[in-house]
């Protein structure tokens, strides 16, 4: 149905009009009609027309002053202009009004009928075009809480992935390079049982949500417990200390307004600002600021726990040091260690003990690292009975260097180690299983679950070490057996096609045929005429 607006000063022209839209569209339209541009804004206003159809010249307030007045109130309305003079000005004011049809009276009956045939095509295309993107904007708030728990879970898998994280921010609207973590604790019901706290925390978590949306713009998590975890995007100040004081004052509001709104006392832990590369490192921060919380927000960095460094360490090479190590990277690993060890060499050029203390005990950290996070490693109680020995031993600098690159390269290839270790053996029976069981239905979650890691993480692996992927490698597997079923003779290709796990012989002659370059029944014919 269209709602149409005919504005004319003659009651002839408005039934003359009338006439042509209920013989033309019979039962499509509502049609209102003015005699001043006065009353047609009168009437817009509680009308809301779809379709204006607005003559120029009419007692009061013109035609164009008139469309102006209305497209204010509705600015969807399409205007059809009416004169009985055919005058540039009058054209050229109503494209400025971006008017969609300029007609001169009088008006004829098969012109008009078509002009507003067009004019319904642009309503509901129109119409179309804004209910799409209603349910976009729905999909995309119903997506936005799925999203921002994507970013918490990242969190709380210590995910280190820069790109991930990017990734998400930037489908989330959030343009930042750094963020920070805070964790957000319900502690105390007003009034109620703590026992209650956490199903309070469930039916409260919503009213939770907005009002933290309200105080920061912001990535909110789900309710875990009796906590939400929130990351904020890295704001523009003059240094960390006053977005610090900014933080702690934003979130005093919003404890205040949690606890008036749901009668649940709260407090905020807050961490550092990082890059989003680090958020893990912001998070650790906020947990241990909200447990050591003792009023209602504390942030990490006034926490008198927080490790601090002398100006100019390299603290972010040590990390990354550890972080090469871990990966198993050896080249990445050996080469920051020799960096770190410049540094040590280049700013303390006298103080050999302390230079030979912190080899050993980056190296003592290293393994103890690696043991604990790679696995697959026995502790043996004699392994470094000589290593004070050696560092103390060490005549001169480039000696003492060798050996804490040394034992630094020996922790990234234990991991590396471990890691091929494990790669091999899943592989290795992947592998089995597939041979003894190719001739059935098989799929790559089934093998999977036969080596016990998940179908993303086998694909994975299997491309990597296999030089190809799951698919390509079992189907390489049932040609060759169907190759020398077909050499045999004494199964028909039907049978064969059943032999080595496919169900539809015309498929598996196609398939057949794109790996050997001919048919089932052609490569018999060869194989046979080169025995015979």
């Amino acid at each position: 149905m269209y709602k149409i607006l005919l504005a004319d000063d003659e009651g002839i022209e408005l039934d003359a009009l009338t006439f042509i839209l209920e013989k033309n569209f019979p039962g499509q339209c509502t049609v209102q009609t003015a005699k001043t541009g006065y009353d047609a804004v009168e009437l817009s206003e509680r009308f809301r027309p779809d379709i204006a159809v607005m003559d120029i010249r009419m007692p009061g307030i013109n035609g164009m002053e008139a469309i102006q007045a209305i497209q204010a109130i509705s600015p969807g309305t399409l205007f059809i202009v009416l004169t009985a003079y055919d005058k540039f000005e009058y054209a050229k004011e109503a494209i400025r009004l971006s008017a969609f049809e300029f007609l001169t009276k009088p008006v004829n009956r098969m012109v008009f009928a078509d002009v507003i045939r067009r004019a319904m095509n642009k309503v509901d295309a129109e119409r179309k075009a804004r209910t799409a993107a209603l349910k976009t904007r729905e999909r995309m708030e119903n997506m936005l809480p799925v999203l921002e728990s994507s970013l918490i879970y990242m969190l709380l898998m210590q995910s280190d992935d820069q790109a991930a994280y990017t990734r998400l921010f930037d489908m989330l609207g959030i343009d930042t390079d750094s963020a920070t973590v805070m964790v957000l604790e319900l502690t105390r019901i007003l009034g109620g049982d703590a026992l209650d706290l956490d199903m309070k925390a469930s039916e409260v978590y919503s009213s939770i949500r907005g009002l933290i949306k309200e105080a920061f713009v912001c990535a909110v998590g789900p309710a875990m417990a009796n906590r939400v975890i929130i990351i904020r995007p890295s704001i523009e100040t003059e240094n960390e200390y006053y977005e610090r004081l900014l933080l702690i004052e934003q979130g005093r509001a919003l404890a205040h307004r949690v606890e008036d709104k749901t009668g649940v006392e709260c407090k905020l832990g807050i961490g550092g600002t990082v890059e989003i590369g680090r958020l893990c490192e912001s998070y650790t921060q906020a947990v241990k600021a909200v447990k050591h919380c003792k009023g209602i927000v504390s942030h990490f960095n006034d926490l008198p726990i927080v490790p601090d460094y002398e100006t100019g360490y390299p603290h972010d090479r040590e990390k990354h040091l550890e972080e090469m190590i871990l990966k198993g990277d050896t080249s990445g690993a050996v080469a920051e260690a020799e960096l770190f060890f410049r540094w040590m060499v280049e700013r303390y050029p006298e103080h050999d003990m302390a230079i030979r203390l912190k080899v050993l005990e980056f190296v003592l950290r290293a393994e103890y690292n690696v043991f604990h996070e790679s696995g697959g490693i026995k502790y043996h109680f004699l392994d470094r009975d000589d290593y004070l020995q050696s560092v103390l031993a060490a005549e001169h600098y480039e000696e003492l260097k060798t050996w804490f690159l040394g034992k630094i390269a020996e922790s990234a290839r234990n991991v590396s180690t471990r890691a091929n270790e494990k790669a091999n053996h899943v592989i290795a029976k992947a592998r089995t299983f597939i041979d003894r069981n190719f001739n059935r239905e098989l799929t790559l979650e089934e093998v999977s679950r036969e080596v016990h890691v998940s179908p993303y993480y086998f694909s994975k692996l299997f491309k990597e070490q296999m030089g190809e992927n799951f698919i390509n490698y079992l189907t390489l597997k049932r040609i060759e057996a169907a190759k020398h079923l077909l050499t045999d003779g004494s199964l028909n290709v039907k049978n064969i096609c059943c032999e080595v796990g496919y169900n539809d012989p015309n498929y598996f002659s196609r398939l057949f045929k794109r790996f050997e370059g001919v048919t089932p029944t052609e490569y018999r014919e060869q194989a046979l005429n080169i025995t015979d």
